[in-house]
């Protein structure tokens, strides 16, 4: 056997260069440059996406809770912005207290998750939403109490088109729907 073929056969296999060559390597590594551009923005997207419906879920849960307080004590029971966590205040719906008014009993305070989140009442509900022991609502106080409202949340994080969501409390039930809050959600107002 010719001495050049023998020191590149070991055990009947031929032994080359073993890796990947720099072509190779640079394929791959922008191949994964692009995979990364593309998906890390919309990652971030469904990032910011579930932080508005995780502070959406809160509000409809302190809704939910109120009703069912005030059908089980056979009290009114309200849930209102708060400043302090035991008294009702404030038109910012980033903090909220569940009450039972005719106590001053806190059922459970809680502060709306994110910090690009804006939550405010609308539509009469202004500063109160309560329920009757029936398990019925009236939004507002004094003079503009009425048997529905919206509360609003939005996030300037998501984009256009899918960046506010509205909490509609009507009668006894709650429903939520998403629409375009515009590019100022943020400065959402109160309309009563």
């Amino acid at each position: 056997m010719d001495k050049r073929h023998r020191g590149n056969r070991r055990g009947g296999r031929r032994v080359g260069n073993a890796g990947f060559s720099l072509v190779e390597l640079m394929v791959t590594v922008a191949v994964l440059a692009v995979l990364l551009g593309l998906a890390v923005p919309n990652f971030q997207g469904v990032i910011q996406q579930n932080r508005l419906t995780a502070a959406t879920n809160e509000l409809v849960a302190a809704v939910q809770l109120a009703r069912a307080e005030a059908i089980r004590r056979n009290r009114e029971v309200e849930l209102c912005p708060t400043e302090n966590g035991s008294t009702c205040g404030g038109s910012s719906w980033s903090r909220v207290a569940v009450r039972v008014p005719s106590s001053s009993e806190v059922v459970r305070e809680f502060g709306v998750t994110g910090s690009d989140i804006t939550a405010v009442g609308s539509n009469k509900v202004g500063n109160r939403i309560a329920f009757r022991p029936n398990g019925l609502v009236r939004v507002g106080s004094g003079a503009s109490i009425a048997t529905s409202g919206t509360l609003s949340i939005c996030s300037m994080k998501v984009a256009q088109g899918q960046n506010t969501r509205d909490i509609q409390v009507a009668v006894s039930r709650v429903s939520v729907v998403k629409r375009d809050g515009g590019a100022a959600c943020a400065q959402v107002k109160i309309n009563d």
